[in-house]
């Protein structure tokens, strides 16, 4: 019996971060005697649909596990599932991920027909060993981690699975990646000509000749997270640490078999476990690597620990700062303080050590007020030393996904409709879009939306202000020049969208709209680097890059932000959107229309909801679970 995962299309362009979830289903089922299963990466070949659906119909599985990890990939997962269901109607599909938040909308208006809540492992396990049987899902009832429709139409949610132990989490084979053909895309020389990996430019170590040639790949050290945000959906409960002797071994194998020098910690929430930090740092030294760190907590680091971290190869912090006001963190509930952000950014900044701030703007409450504190924040983070670009921002706006309170407060107030169409048309509408999409996000906020879609360029604007106005215009001009991917003419590798605007403008060497949009890059003219002309970025309505080359300019119209956004819209979407945007924004500024979403209240979104939202009625029972998280 034939079993097949298959990946799905997630940011504009393949990550480096592996498929680690797919990957460890898929060893999972060979060590415990599945031989039989196959893995198609669908989010790495990027193949035509009707190519993907050929390649799946060929293969025959029996059973077809899908990995739809965000729920943005909601439009696909129904697409492909409706497709191999009509060429194969004995073929059990099965929808794993963050997706699965959403199983209803899935079961009644796709041919899914199970989806896997929790952790994959055990779960997917049993579905394929009962399938040799019976694809009744009927029959799959004593298996926990699935909900499906009963014969009677009835949502049946049979309970989260267990968790696995530590020592079993992210358990894959890099031979699988091989075997996929796309192993290059994980394992990779990161300071190739043309490839350069930002974060490791700027650090002495990485030049030493015993460096030179080796590869770079992601690892996984724990999974989940100390901390609920009420914008993010989880499906694990609490967090689990790797144990550090055997990371070291998966490390020391990656450096034998595949020239590994450097590595990604691909965590959401790294080092919380201070003594699990220092035994990995004294432990991971020896191997002489360099490594970056990709979420951090702001209230786990000081000093003496960054410097530990720093001596261990560490040369690149994250961390998820979101705000710079002390309001939206309570909104957020990110249960750490303004002073834990300030602090965090001073200390990496002094150790040497390269890090982005990284917000998301327009959560309920958010306000010009709070908007101000945060470029307060950004202009001392982004200021701290003149090595700094002052781009090296990352800007997402809100986005509601299934499983959050962000979702639920978007459902109470009538922003997604209510029932199943409601939520199908909402989906369909993120569908290929990340949270860096303002046209797409819902506004969560007392503000019009013309209002909330200046704030993004104008934290851009204030905060090159800051800079240029402490170190000077040309030295600016010349760490946009020499710290950006996006002028240099030749990029082997595009840009993954991992990061938001205006980062994600000046590291990119393909502007890509949507998943399957892209327009030409910027062209310079002559040998010399130098920035693009105002006239030929206006040309090209590169509205968002001409801010950041000509931050003089940009900071006097700052006022006229706006109009700015209004002409875009008029250029991409027409008359008709560029009016009603206009038209709430002036009903609000006139005082005719009065927006409250968020009751004046600053506190935690999950309490907001819990005490003031009418959800009532508009889930099943087995649905509730689901909605709440972990």
């Amino acid at each position: 019996m034939k079993a097949l995962i298959v990946t799905t299309p997630i940011r504009p362009r393949p990550t480096s971060t592996p498929p680690f979830g797919s990957l460890a289903i898929l060893n999972y089922l060979r060590k415990k005697g599945i031989e039989d299963v196959g893995f198609y990466h669908i989010d790495a070949l990027r193949p035509d649909f009707d190519e993907a659906v050929r390649h799946i119909v060929a293969q025959n599985p029996r059973v077809l596990g899908i990995s739809a990890v965000v729920s943005t990939a909601f439009s696909y997962t129904r697409r492909l599932a409706d497709a191999v269901k009509a060429a194969l109607p004995h073929c059990l599909i099965v929808v794993g991920g963050n997706l699965a938040a959403s199983a209803e909308v899935l079961l009644r208006r796709s041919r899914v027909d199970m989806c896997a809540t929790g952790e994959g492992e055990e779960c997917f396990l049993e579905v394929v060993r009962r399938a040799e049987s019976t694809i009744d899902p009927a029959d799959y009832t004593d298996i926990p981690g699935l909900v499906y429709l009963n014969k009677d139409g009835q949502l049946v949610n049979t309970g989260y699975p267990p968790s696995l132990p530590a020592s079993q989490i992210f358990d894959i084979c890099w031979s699988d990646l091989e075997g996929a053909g796309t192993l290059d895309i994980y394992v990779y020389d990161p300071l190739c000509d043309g490839e350069e990996e930002f974060w490791l430019t700027r650090e002495p170590r990485a030049s030493q000749p015993h460096r030179r040639g080796k590869k770079l790949a992601t690892i996984r050290c724990s999974k989940g997270c100390v901390a609920r945000c009420t914008f993010c959906h989880r499906f694990d409960k609490g967090i689990r640490y790797i144990p550090v002797d055997l990371l070291v071994a998966r490390l020391t194998e990656l450096k034998a078999h595949h020239d590994v020098g450097f590595f990604v910690v691909g965590d959401e929430n790294f080092g919380t476990d201070k003594r699990w930090l220092a035994e990995f740092c004294a432990k991971i030294k020896p191997l002489d690597m360099l490594w970056r760190v990709s979420g951090m907590r702001v209230n786990c680091v000081n000093p003496e620990l960054i410097s530990m971290m720093r001596d261990a190869g560490c040369v690149t912090l994250m961390y998820g700062m979101e705000t710079g006001s002390e309001k939206m963190l309570q909104v957020m509930e990110k249960k750490v303080k303004l002073a834990d952000n300030y602090n965090a950014m001073e200390w990496t900044v002094q150790a040497g050590l390269y890090t982005v701030v990284q917000l998301v703007v327009g959560m309920p409450g958010e306000t010009t007020q709070t908007i101000r504190e945060t470029i307060e924040f950004c202009k001392f983070a982004m200021t701290l030393a003149p090595h700094q670009n002052p781009n090296d921002l990352s800007i997402n706006y809100a986005q509601a996904l299934p499983g959050t309170p962000l979702y639920d407060f978007a459902r109470s107030h009538g922003m997604i409709a209510a029932g199943l169409e409601g939520e199908e048309r909402y989906l369909s509408q993120i569908s290929d879009r990340d949270a860096h999409d303002e046209t797409s996000t819902l506004n969560f906020t007392d503000q019009p939306v013309l209002t909330a879609r200046t704030w993004r360029s104008l934290v851009t604007i204030e905060v090159n202000h800051a800079y240029v106005a402490k170190y000077g215009l040309e030295h600016y001009r010349k760490v946009l020049l020499g710290d950006t991917n996006y002028f240099k003419r030749q990029r082997k590798r595009p840009i993954d969208g991992y990061f938001a605007n205006p980062k994600q403008l000046v590291e990119r060497s393909l502007a890509v709209d949507s998943l399957h949009g892209t327009q030409d890059a910027m062209e310079l003219e002559g040998e010399a680097p130098e920035l693009p002309s105002l006239f030929g970025l206006l040309r090209k309505r590169n509205l968002g890059l001409a801010v950041i080359c000509y931050p003089e300019l940009a900071y006097r119209l700052r006022r006229f932000l706006p109009l700015l956004v209004l002409l875009k819209v008029a250029g991409e979407s027409g008359l008709g959107p560029t009016w009603r945007l206009l038209r709430e924004w002036l009903a609000v500024k006139l005082g005719f229309v009065s927006r409250t979403q968020n009751e004046g209240s600053y506190r935690s979104l999950r309490k907001l909801v819990e005490e003031t939202a009418s959800l009532e009625g508009l889930d099943s029972p087995a649905m509730v679970p689901l909605r709440k998280g972990r």
